[in-house]
């Protein structure tokens, strides 16, 4: 169904419903995702979301990852929020910045450092 790309250079928004606004090479691939700026990000997931950034993934059902660089939410509704080479890989984790953190266990946190 109808996806849309707003702005922006070599996006694409390839999910049904799905959609990219502005930035770089950002794709959007899963059902009702949204990728918001930055260059090279992917949202494949369910209703998944990448804002800004870069090289930053949401693969996951209601997963997002805000700002920051490859960072991964791979966890069934996960969060990571900014920082770098961050990965939420368990259910309902977030990590919160910082750098090279995982949160990988169910309902767990990784706060900066």
């Amino acid at each position: 169904l109808v996806s849309v790309v707003s702005g922006g250079v070599n996006n694409e928004a390839s999910g049904s419903r799905s959609s990219v606004s502005g930035g770089t090479g950002n794709t959007a691939s899963g059902i009702y995702s949204a990728v918001s700026g930055g260059a090279f990000n992917t949202a494949s997931g369910f209703a998944s979301s990448v804002s800004g950034g870069g090289a930053n993934k949401a693969s996951n059902e209601i997963s997002s990852v805000g700002g920051g660089a490859s960072s991964t939410a791979s966890g069934y509704a996960s969060a990571v929020n900014g920082g770098n080479d961050n990965e939420a890989s368990g259910m309902a984790s977030a990590v919160n910045g910082g750098y090279d953190n995982t949160a990988s266990g169910s309902w767990s946190a990784v706060n900066g450092g």
